[in-house]
């Protein structure tokens, strides 16, 4: 019997053979496809992780911008409660078109980059989908076949089941960080889109006051 280890970034992969019993073909594909497993989880961790440390960026701009907004509706209302011959009213005009001109800046900025991280986050869901459907469609079955021929094969089962059962906890972990990445993103979406109504209703708001402003 010989015992092998290979060092794989998602996980150490120890399997046992018997090297007197020659690889059967299905025992090779398996073999192949148990390798290929770790590759695909391993890549999924990768976009996921890469994904949310992304995440907490924009979601900091979010908060940026609120802010802004905040500033530019008290800039308003002091505009609109000033009298014509508030010697300050001219100043609050100019500090409010700043201020308008600073929000309309910050959106040509972020919002194509905004754009550009949820197409990648409903392409991810596709992409997990169709993991998830080759694992059991295509890995699994191949899998079994080891199970149910195992006199036949040159790799020990018990090994080949305790190393899948291992990769199955670490896979399980990825998929926990997927679900935060879910989570993470539609909260994301979902504070921008309320902001963005409400960012639209104001410039209306104030295009009705004083077309001059926008």
């Amino acid at each position: 019997m010989e015992i092998t280890t290979q060092s794989h970034p998602l996980r150490t992969i120890t399997l046992r053979y018997d090297r007197t019993k020659p690889a059967t073909d299905f025992e090779t594909l398996a073999l192949q496809y148990f390798q290929e497993m770790h590759d695909r989880t391993w890549e999924m961790k990768q976009r996921i992780n890469g994904a949310r440390l992304q995440i907490t960026g924009f979601q900091i701009e979010v908060e940026e911008l609120e802010a802004l907004f905040e500033n530019a509706k008290a800039k308003f209302n002091h505009l609109q409660k000033a009298y014509d011959t508030n010697p300050y009213k001219p100043t609050l005009r100019v500090q409010l078109k700043r201020i308008l001109a600073e929000l309309h800046t910050f959106m040509d900025r972020f919002v194509p980059q905004l754009v550009k991280l949820t197409e990648a986050y409903y392409a991810y869901d596709e992409y997990t989908f169709a993991q998830d459907k080759w694992l059991e469609e295509i890995a699994h079955p191949a899998f079994n076949k080891i199970f149910e021929n195992y006199t036949d094969c040159s790799v020990d089962m018990g090994f080949f089941d305790t190393d899948l059962d291992d990769f199955r906890g670490v896979r399980s972990l990825v998929k926990k960080q997927e679900g935060k990445y879910y989570t993470e993103m539609d909260s994301l979406i979902d504070n921008y889109s309320d902001l963005n109504e409400l960012i639209a209703d104001f410039f209306n708001a104030v295009e009705e006051f004083d077309k001059e402003l926008i």
